[in-house]
């Protein structure tokens, strides 16, 4: 009798704990940094015009983002790092070309991007590769890009 009169407040306890600690685990994925978000300086000056494009041009932007700023993160890592630069994957073609990043629109190449794995996107003269992170490991993917964009 003394042994379910101990236990029973430690399922209790146990509860309780998990409870709290799960709450405070959601609570803390759901308040994001914007500052966990936001690339360095390079990568932000190299893809605002994609973003900017998407939001009515930089004036437009800048007055979304005072407003929005953690979804202009969200939405400014999508095009910065979702995806990767494979440098020299093709290093024996003849004639190709460095892949400037600059010249990416990751959104062009959306309905390439697997689930559970990465893809790697070769575009014709260039000896790097894009690859493209999966769906899994998005931190985050625009509502207004879609998988057949």
């Amino acid at each position: 009798m003394r042994f379910v009169e101990i236990k029973t407040p430690l399922n209790w306890l146990t509860i309780v704990l998990f409870v709290l600690l799960s709450s405070f685990s959601y609570s803390q994925t759901n308040s994001l940094d914007p500052e966990l978000l936001k690339p360095n300086p390079a990568k932000e000056k190299m893809y605002l015009p994609y973003l900017a494009a998407r939001h009515g041009g930089f004036d437009a932007l800048e007055t979304w983002k005072k407003s929005n700023t953690i979804q202009y993160y969200k939405e400014l890592w999508y095009f910065c790092e979702s995806f990767y630069i494979k440098r020299n994957h093709l290093s024996l073609s003849a004639g190709s070309v460095e892949l400037n990043e600059e010249i990416i629109d990751i959104s062009r190449f959306e309905s390439s991007r697997k689930q559970n794995e990465e893809f790697v996107l070769v575009l014709p003269s260039f000896k790097d590769a894009i690859v493209l992170l999966p769906y899994t490991k998005l931190v985050y993917k625009p509502e207004y890009i879609s998988k057949s964009e």
